[in-house]
């Protein structure tokens, strides 16, 4: 995904998003508390908001955002996983103005860090967050 992700910015002339830890965990805590039953949300009840989530993780940043998307049911093997979170990249790429904000965030000048979570729930739903910073 993040090969996807950075394909589509150098297509643009932006530089590559490189991972960073505390994205990773913040991406995978929002992950966890959607599949636990919030559903699909930036912020759940009770969730700390997206700013507090990565500053949390140890995060400093100027500029935060995230992208969510779910799919499914798949079944219980990785490779229909990762199909799903890449089909929901793919899908956020091809976002048409005004209804593009996930394409914004990926091809965003203001971010250039990463953290990218999939989660395959036990009912089969994957749950894809990722979260941005500069």
């Amino acid at each position: 995904m993040l090969a996807l992700v950075n394909q589509a910015r150098a297509g643009q002339g932006l530089p590559p998003l490189t991972v960073t830890p505390g994205l990773q965990a913040s991406a995978a805590q929002h992950d966890a508390t959607m599949a636990d039953g919030c559903g699909l949300s930036h912020q759940c009840p009770g969730e700390p908001a997206l700013g507090r989530r990565e500053t949390d993780q140890g995060v400093h940043w100027t500029t935060a955002g995230e992208n969510i998307g779910d799919g499914g049911p798949v079944g219980d093997d990785s490779s229909a996983t990762a199909s799903t979170a890449v089909g929901l990249t793919r899908s956020m790429l091809a976002e048409k103005p005004p209804n593009d904000g996930h394409r914004a965030n990926i091809l965003s000048t203001g971010y250039t860090h990463i953290g990218i979570s999939v989660v395959r729930d036990g009912s089969g739903t994957v749950w894809l967050t990722q979260d941005f910073s500069d």
